[in-house]
């Protein structure tokens, strides 16, 4: 295993593989491919750098790079048994298969969940509960917005979910944020500490395909360091773009100032102390957001971007008609001109001045990390710095699996907020 993680993906495709196949080997290496794993928990802090040409295939001459959908993969090296029936049915790169599957054991947890619920087992439904969520989730992801089981997998999703923690305490509340007068759903978990202790916060800025049902759960390696978190469906995400039709705005300084005005409201935060995390397609959403809302005192994200065109519309085709339904454009040429907008020039990356710390990996092929890197460049006025190996998991990654590594982000914040664990 360990001389495979050293093959790059140059290597693997002069050996003989295809490029339709070296998503497989994903997550052999025991990380996921979904655009919303940006894989936070790791990296090499200080490794100022960009794309390496030398690890991408990049299919000169094919159309869309050669690319096929590389997240609609589930690897065989997997704990869990229905991910690992999932993985032995299904057809790889296969939407239809994908979401079958997926429904399937979604299905099958939910029914096996419903039954011990019944039977007054509530701790182990959670998890059976949880479990179905989830699965309910892999499968509505990459649904399209005319696909007819789009919306009742989300809403199965959020079901669940919600019959979940009906069975046992959340380690959340449920929020609501005031959007320009619209109403954002989201979730929000602080420390255990005392009573009139306020706590600096952070605020994930999710990616094309995250929700925050997801996210929120992930908030425990924040609040463990003294950190609260709030994770929300903004637009273009979640809830809000498939039940309320918000759109990403290019200026997302607009949604982070909702979220501030809204921990100002919460007598257990200290709103002086507020950071944001970007996942993904995030990685534009944060610092086009520091940009231009003072109160964010600390930036950091997975995979960074200046140019969000550039970065992922034209860098990952795939993912093209995704990106049009969360920007409300009204098809691929109108979303080309709309995305025009959605990049920090102008004077924009000047303007931040919350320090930050810009993630990529060198080989990442969702994102492109020669934008990262620009990001690093242009932002003249942060105190900023860069770590590899934070962006969507590749086959060439070497190093192990990243989740074994020594977590990057979390210390960030926590120092960079003066949080106390």
């Amino acid at each position: 295993m360990d001389s495979l993680l050293n093959v790059s993906r140059r290597g693997l495709v002069k050996m003989g593989l295809a490029a339709a196949g070296l998503p497989m080997l994903t997550r052999a290496f025991g990380s996921s491919a979904l655009a919303q794993d940006a894989s936070s928990e790791a990296g090499k802090k200080g490794a100022v750098g960009g794309r390496s040409d030398a690890e991408l295939y990049t299919g000169k001459g094919l159309q869309g790079g050669g690319q096929l959908e590389i997240r609609l993969t589930q690897s065989i090296y997997t704990s869990d048994p229905d991910a690992l029936e999932v993985s032995q049915r299904m057809k790889p790169f296969n939407l239809e298969s994908w979401i079958v599957e997926w429904t399937r054991v979604a299905e099958k947890n939910e029914m096996e969940a419903d039954k011990l619920a019944a039977d007054g087992y509530k701790v182990t439904a959670n998890e059976f509960y949880l479990r179905a969520s989830g699965f309910y989730r892999e499968a509505c992801w990459p649904m399209p917005v005319d696909e007819p089981r789009m919306l009742p997998s989300y809403k199965k999703m959020r079901e669940t979910y919600d019959k979940a923690w009906k069975m046992t305490r959340a380690p959340f509340e449920r929020v609501q944020i005031n959007y320009e007068g619209k109403v954002l759903d989201g979730y929000f978990r602080k420390p255990n500490g005392p009573a009139g202790k306020k706590y600096p916060v952070v605020i994930p800025f999710q990616g094309a395909d995250t929700m925050a049902e997801a996210t929120i759960m992930g908030g425990g390696a924040y609040t463990a360091r003294g950190m609260a978190y709030l994770a929300v469906d903004f637009p273009g995400q979640g809830g809000a773009m498939r039940l309320h039709d918000l759109h990403l705005p290019p200026d997302t300084d607009r949604i982070a100032k909702a979220m501030i005005d809204y921990l100002e409201t919460r007598p257990d935060v200290d709103a002086t102390r507020v950071g944001m995390q970007g996942i993904s397609m995030g990685g534009f959403g944060v610092p086009r957001a520091a940009s231009g809302e003072k109160r964010i005192k600390a930036a950091f994200m997975s995979s960074g971007s200046y140019d969000l065109k550039s970065d992922l519309f034209t860098y990952y085709p795939p993912i093209q008609e995704r990106v049009r339904w969360i920007i409300g454009a009204r098809d691929l040429s109108d979303a080309s001109k709309k995305l025009d907008e959605y990049n920090l020039g102008g004077g924009r990356a000047e303007k931040i001045e919350a320090p930050m710390l810009i993630g990529y990996s060198k080989d990442d092929r969702i994102m492109d990390p020669a934008g990262a890197l620009r990001l690093y460049e242009a932002c003249k006025n942060s105190k900023r710095d860069m770590v590899e190996g934070t962006g969507h998991a590749q086959a060439g990654n070497a190093g192990g699996p990243r989740s074994m590594r020594p977590v990057v982000f979390p210390d960030w914040a926590a120092k960079t907020l003066g949080a106390e664990a």
